[in-house]
């Protein structure tokens, strides 16, 4: 048994194209209305993988972003803990030369 899809409402322009198109294929208008519709499909699924995916994709780009502003937030307080290492091992040399420090 076929699957049968009857189409109205079509304007005489779109007949008009199709008819072109099916002759300048060398297909019947059956055939090439079959292809569209069956590309038309696959786009469809393919749409539809992609909203599938998306949301764990979302997902991991928001981890990732999260990581990246810990990551950033910690170089930046280990940079001011090594500053301040610096300043008072500076000290701490100044303190062993300098005989008037703190007095």
């Amino acid at each position: 048994m076929a699957n049968i899809i009857q189409v109205e409402g079509l304007s005489e322009h779109t007949i008009k194209v199709l008819n072109d198109e099916s002759e300048r294929n060398n297909v019947s208008r059956n055939a090439l209305l079959q292809i569209i519709i069956d590309n038309f499909v696959q786009n469809l699924e393919q749409a539809n993988a992609t909203e599938i995916l998306l949301e764990p994709l979302q997902d991991v780009t928001k981890q990732l972003n999260t990581l990246t502003h810990v990551t950033t937030e910690s170089q930046h307080a280990i940079s001011k803990d090594l500053m301040t290492l610096n300043d008072s091992i500076n000290r701490m040399i100044q303190y062993m030369y300098d005989d008037s420090y703190g007095k």
